[in-house]
């Protein structure tokens, strides 16, 4: 079973806890914009993130309270590291922002430019496979669990803001639409931020 840490003002560095995970294992909050984080002090990703990368190490949103920047993202992005999976990690102190829920977490991806298709996928069935329920979970297909989230893509002009307090408008948001559970469907109720001045 793979492991996940969460690092960020850590001792020891950012590195020799690289180095102790095997391939599979998660690091979670990899879009910090604390100390210990996965940038150098000129904004590079670091050779030794890199090359975790590369073995397989899993690198995950987690965005929380304190856990995610928009500068960090757009910068680790740029160099081609992409988070294997994207995750809200949704609780008390941030259901009322930054993070609100899962589907504003997918909707800042879109807003840094990657596709509506690899967003889901990071969200869905990517998630299912590491965890060893690929087989069961996280896709639409005869023989799984029929367990749905139907989302509309929303168009109009919208803020988000990350846990350094950064501020991006976007085009698209991600609204929840109904759950289907078990063959019965729950319709969202929920009350959502206001577009900001009229859509495109």
């Amino acid at each position: 079973m793979p492991i996940m840490v969460h690092p960020g003002d850590t001792d020891p560095s950012l590195g020799e806890i690289l180095a102790e995970l095997r391939p599979g294992d998660l690091v979670t909050h990899c879009f910090h914009g604390r100390p210990q984080g996965i940038l150098d002090g000129d904004g590079k990703v670091l050779p030794e993130v890199a090359e975790a990368a590369r073995k397989g190490i899993v690198f995950d949103v987690g965005h929380g309270v304190g856990s995610f920047s928009f500068d960090v993202a757009r910068k680790a992005l740029s160099q081609g590291l992409v988070p294997a999976t994207i995750s809200s990690d949704l609780h008390h102190y941030n259901v009322n922002g930054p993070v609100f829920d899962l589907a504003t977490t997918m909707s800042k991806f879109l807003l840094l430019g990657r596709p509506l298709d690899e967003v889901v996928a990071k969200t869905t069935i990517v998630p299912a496979k590491l965890l060893g329920l690929g087989d069961r979970l996280g896709a639409v297909r005869e023989g799984f669990l029929a367990d749905l989230a139907v989302f509309r893509l929303a168009e109009g002009e919208f803020e988000f803001e990350d846990s350094m307090k950064e501020k991006m408008l976007g085009r698209q948001r991600l609204e929840p639409v109904a759950v289907i559970r078990r063959g019965r469907i729950y319709r969202s109720h929920l009350r959502l931020q206001r577009p900001i001045g009229r859509p495109f």
